[in-house]
């Protein structure tokens, strides 16, 4: 196992974070966080939460977060006006929209001595208290009888404000696009759901890491699931076809067989792999949230995954938060644990659920490989 730990040249990492008034985590406290840290509990315990909450805070008020965040969940409707709208009401707990949600984050490495990294969103009634311009992506027609969404970040002092229709709904143009600046001044935040990256998002980022050591790496962890691949390769031509989810443009080439296969010919594990593998690259500098990180993928592969996401985020300097329910997983997890790593802070695992009270349960590399030895139960 690399020795990861929390070196403060090695992107950004948090040693705790604090959760308050998010979906159904009304407090929430993570300590002893590790670059590589795995969430077990029961169905909704909120482990799916907790990595949205951190992808908030990671963000700085970039609204693509936001977006992904409540796309990913389906939270969102067709509407005539506005192409769609978010129903922004889900995020706040009990749907309570007079209370804020506020996030925290204590960092480790360079500017740590500011303190922890917060944000906060809120709904505010009164447009003339903000005195501020519609955003351009809440759409001009919007109600503006229904306040705006306020998201405030201490990263780069950086907000976004949306105006809400009159039953405080998010109006977004569909085919609008926002970016705060160029990609080194956004904060790198990338979330794989359990239906793994969507095949539009493998295109985008294999055309960032074509011909560099990334795809050499992601070509390494397709093999995890099967040695034979050679390449991996995105068509051109088929490149409308991956926006409508079909994997039809992603080839393969693979030793003793005649001709390229498409990537849905070898099973959802290959699809699972190579978008951690391109997720990582992508993530570099900054977070990598995975939900139900086991998904599609044999118990006998999962040793080998987790080795690689280890030297992978070591190497590339990124905080990895993933899911599961499976016993096979945090096992596979606890099997690479040193109890004797130094530094320590390697990996952790932090169980979740309202048993625990407003705190996870969490266990140290020392805990997690005792763990592995004595066939303990962790979820």
């Amino acid at each position: 196992m690399p020795q990861l730990g929390l070196d403060p040249g090695g992107g950004a990492v948090y040693s705790s974070i604090e959760i308050n008034g998010f979906r159904s985590l009304e407090q929430m406290r993570l300590e002893g966080l590790s670059r590589v840290n795995l969430l077990v509990g029961s169905n909704n315990s909120g482990k799916t939460s907790v990595l949205e909450c951190i992808g908030l805070l990671h963000a700085a008020a970039d609204y693509r977060v936001l977006r992904s965040v409540l796309e990913l969940r389906g939270e969102w409707l067709p509407d005539e006006d506005h192409g769609r709208v978010y129903d922004i009401a889900q995020l706040f707990s009990c749907r309570d929209t007079s209370r804020p949600i506020r996030l925290s984050g204590q960092p480790i490495g360079p500017g740590s001595e500011l303190g922890a990294i917060t944000a906060a969103l809120s709904i505010r009634a009164s447009l003339g208290q903000l005195g501020l311009p519609l955003h351009e992506e809440a759409g001009e027609a919007a109600d503006e009888s229904g306040g705006r969404l306020v998201w405030e970040s201490s990263e780069r002092k950086r907000g976004f404000r949306a105006a809400l229709t009159v039953d405080r709904m998010m109006p977004v143009r569909q085919a609008s696009r926002h970016s705060w600046g160029t990609d080194d001044e956004i904060p790198r935040v990338q979330f794989i759901g359990t239906q793994g990256l969507v095949p539009s998002d493998i295109g985008d980022i294999f055309d960032d890491v074509v011909l560099t050591d990334a795809e050499d790496s992601a070509v390494e962890a397709m093999r995890l699931i099967d040695s034979r691949v050679e390449r991996i390769a995105v068509l051109a031509s088929r490149r409308p076809q991956l926006a409508s989810s079909a994997r039809g443009g992603i080839l393969l080439r693979m030793q003793d067989v005649e001709g390229r296969v498409p990537i849905g010919s070898v099973g959802d594990g290959m699809w699972r792999i190579l978008g951690l593998a391109l997720a990582l690259a992508r993530a570099r500098g900054g977070v990598l949230l995975v939900d139900e990180i086991d998904t599609g993928l044999h118990y006998t592969v999962m040793q080998k995954m987790w080795t690689m996401i280890a030297e992978r985020s070591s190497a590339l300097g990124v905080q990895v938060f993933a899911t599961t329910h499976s016993r096979d997983c945090y096992e596979s997890l606890a099997s690479v644990a040193d109890p004797d790593a130094d530094p320590p802070g390697n990996l952790t695992i932090h169980r979740i659920g309202p048993e625990n009270g407003t705190s996870s349960i969490g266990f140290s590399e020392h805990e997690v490989a005792a763990v592995a030895e004595r066939g303990l139960e962790v979820r």
